[in-house]
């Protein structure tokens, strides 16, 4: 089963009962090591002490032996344990000493009132003493604590060793208390060292941790519309975050923006066919010339030729409505041309759109003057070059008075379109803008201003370039070159 902690979802909270758990065993092991360190050192002083205080007793009290031999197993013969003032003794120090036979009867010790400090004595045999060796005891008298220390030294007599024990003994109520105060000191000490740090570490946390808040922030602030992406300095550690972010908005608003032109695109795209049906619904006799939409269809000539014509032209027109259809959304969702495009043959395409342009402005008698030729390929998309080509011509023959050049050419892998017309031309100051969506030159004539954006967004699809100049005929030259 996961524990709970490991479902956190905030970094923040993450680091702070990481931090926690790491310093609070930091804390606590260092507290328990400081202490048993401090325990151990003060026990280990008191120790060594007892011990010199035994070889200091040893040294001031002789064995002072009588006239007649004295045994092992009889002190009586044993003199000179006067008193002796063990040096140490103070007011936080009982230091109390004593001499012993190995049966523990007492030879000598340093006051009358001692008997009740006595240790316990250590059932040891003559047998089993060994000379010089030390044996540390706790004990308690009365509920006070006590430490002993006794040591056993064989005395060598003329013709026995005599065992006796030292035995010396000290109140550890004031090493305690010591040992005590120290250990409330250590962990006061560290809990306060603990509360520091986690503050600290808070503070380093939240100062770490606030370039994602500011992160947060703009992105909440772009959601809202108030900014357009990302826009403040940020490490080096969440630079490649923030600049992925600004790279997927853009990405999102051109696609946005591309679906929303694909849908005008689509719509000023449609006209051209419609206008090829209308056109021919007035010459057919279907429609009369200049009737409003919803006039009365006047029934179609018996000559199965100009039928056959008739509904030959209407069925091209909605193939051609169809082919723009998919066109403008297979556009709609990429910004690159696809890396499988074929070469085109341009010159069917180009003569398709003469004769529709033909057809439209057939009340303008326009002569158009083609050169090209016939076996030029370039590798575009089909529908692109009709899309570029046919606003073009749709822009040339809106604006002509009666002529339009037209001249493609290809130069090695470059191909150069270059159309004019003899219209009255763009004023200088409107040539950087008629490329932008929904601007027109002239707006009392029909138009919605984006056959221009259209050429311009998929010239630059395929990193051509379109310049837009004054024609010796007056009108408009437009010259656009793509190299491969």
């Amino acid at each position: 089963m996961t524990l709970t902690f490991l479902k956190l979802t905030s970094i923040n909270s993450r680091i702070i009962l990481g931090a926690i758990a790491v310093v609070s065993g930091f804390m606590l092991l260092t507290g328990f090591t400081l202490s048993k360190t401090f325990y151990d050192s003060a026990y280990s002083a008191l120790e060594d002490r007892l011990t010199g205080q035994v070889y200091l007793m040893m040294a001031d009290r002789e064995i002072i032996p009588s006239a007649q031999q004295i045994s092992s197993d009889d002190v009586s013969g044993v003199s000179g344990f006067s008193t002796l003032q063990l040096s140490g003794s103070s007011l936080y120090s009982q230091l109390s000493g004593y001499i012993t036979h190995a049966d523990g009867t007492i030879l000598w010790q340093s006051g009358a009132d001692i008997e009740p400090m006595i240790p316990p004595m250590l059932p040891l045999s003559v047998g089993k003493k060994e000379h010089g060796k030390k044996i540390f005891q706790k004990y308690h008298v009365d509920n006070r604590p006590y430490i002993g220390l006794s040591i056993a030294i064989f005395w060598d007599l003329k013709n026995s060793k005599l065992p006796l024990i030292y035995h010396i003994s000290d109140d550890l109520t004031h090493l305690n208390e010591k040992v005590s105060n120290y250990q409330y000191s250590l962990w006061t000490n560290l809990l306060l060292m603990s509360l520091i740090l986690f503050i600290t570490l808070f503070l380093i946390l939240r100062w770490g941790l606030k370039p994602l808040r500011e992160v947060e922030q703009e992105i909440k602030a772009v959601e809202q519309g108030k900014q357009e992406q990302l826009e403040k300095n940020y490490p080096d550690e969440i630079t490649p975050l923030t600049h992925n972010i600004n790279q997927l908005i853009q990405y999102e608003r051109q696609q946005q923006l591309r679906y929303r032109n694909a849908l005008a695109d689509l719509a000023h795209s449609l006209k051209t066919p419609l206008a090829i049906i209308r056109g021919e619904s007035f010459t057919s006799g279907l429609l009369p010339k200049g009737a409003p939409k919803d006039a009365p269809k006047k029934a179609p000539d018996d000559s199965s030729e100009q039928a056959e014509a008739y509904f030959k032209t209407i069925n091209d027109a909605v193939e051609r409505m169809n082919s723009i259809i998919e066109y403008q959304l297979q556009r709609a969702g990429s910004n690159s041309p696809s890396p499988h495009i074929q070469y085109l043959q341009i010159s069917p395409v180009v003569q398709t759109l003469l004769s529709s342009m033909k057809k439209i402005y057939r009340d303008k008698s326009i002569d158009f003057e083609l050169s090209m030729e016939q076996d030029i390929q370039f590798k575009i998309d089909e529908g692109d070059f009709m899309e570029i080509l046919g606003n073009l011509l749709d822009n040339a023959c809106k604006w002509c008075k009666k002529q339009i050049n037209l001249t493609i050419s290809l130069y090695e892998t470059d191909l150069h379109i270059l159309l004019s017309d003899d219209g009255p031309g763009i004023a200088s100051e409107m040539i950087s803008e008629i490329t932008k969506r929904g601007v027109r030159a002239d707006e009392f004539t029909p138009g919605h201003g984006v056959g221009l954006a259209i050429v311009q967004d998929i010239v630059s699809i395929y990193n051509g370039k379109i310049n837009f100049t004054t024609a010796q005929t007056g009108g408009l030259t437009v010259n656009i070159h793509f190299q491969v």
